[in-house]
């Protein structure tokens, strides 16, 4: 009356991936924008907060702030650089292989 589950090895299956599972990657990016995000959370700390709490990290917050966004807008330029030359060398392979065969 119970209905089995038949596993794969019961039913003479085997489900084994021909390739190993990749683990995920973050986007060429991650780290521009992780960075600019905790610069601006540093801005805020550093020059608008109104929590006392925080008055004695101000200093430390306006020099991570300072530290951080050039980082990242410098970061987001080195990687836009190196995408755009990986995408060209791309295209001139795929230009290649194609007047290669014909």
């Amino acid at each position: 009356m119970t209905e089995e589950k038949k596993q794969p090895e019961q039913a003479g299956q085997s489900q084994k991936p021909s390739q190993p599972q990749q683990p995920p990657t973050l986007g060429p990016y991650f780290l521009s924008v992780f960075l600019f995000a905790l610069g601006l959370w540093c801005v805020y700390d550093g020059w608008f907060t109104t929590d006392p709490e925080m008055f004695r990290h101000m200093d430390f917050n306006r020099f991570m702030a300072i530290l951080f966004i050039p980082f990242a807008i410098y970061d987001f330029i080195r990687t836009r650089r190196s995408e755009m030359a990986r995408k060209a060398k791309q295209a001139q392979k795929s230009i290649a292989k194609d007047d290669s065969k014909s």
